[in-house]
């Protein structure tokens, strides 16, 4: 695995990504950056290590590190003590994929914070509350407001002096 891990490290520094799509590993390079072509080339000659190794990670919770990168302005982390897969998520969902779980919702937190009144993702209480049942905690703060995961949405005008 370390004889992969180095090119995989040299492809992100360059702004490249990876990820699997089914069983096939994808790729996302910038389209003016010759080396990143180069490392790609390394990478497919081993292809079933590469394969295994981001399935791997992709089922893993992400670190702390990565949910905070991931919360949108205004999010506050309140607590992550992440569930390793399988997980009961209400009202009865068994979580298999630890990683796709955090990251989907966290993706689907950013997107309802985005567009509050759309129809794309599910509503903001939903997805807190199914994010605090896997072990991350996590607090909206709005000016005159703020949501968390157990309960709608209080305003300043609901909270005792």
């Amino acid at each position: 695995m370390s004889a992969i891990s180095s090119p995989i490290d040299r492809l992100r520094e360059r702004g490249g990504e990876l990820f699997l799509h089914g069983e096939t590993v994808r790729y996302r390079i910038p389209a003016d950056c010759q080396e990143a072509r180069e490392i790609i080339g390394e990478l497919r000659r081993n292809r079933e290590a590469l394969a295994a190794m981001l399935r791997d990670s992709e089922s893993q919770p992400p670190t702390l590190e990565e949910v905070q990168a991931a919360l949108p302005a205004g999010v506050r982390l309140v607590s992550y003590q992440p569930k390793q897969a399988p997980f009961a998520v209400a009202p009865v969902r068994v979580v298999t994929n630890a990683g796709k779980f955090y990251r989907a919702y966290l993706a689907d937190l950013s997107r309802r914070l985005a567009k509050p009144e759309g129809y794309h993702c599910p509503p903001l209480a939903d997805i807190l509350a199914k994010l605090a049942e896997a072990g991350l905690e996590l607090q909206v703060e709005k000016p005159g407001a703020f949501v968390n995961a157990s309960g709608p949405l209080v305003t300043d005008d609901d909270l005792p002096p």
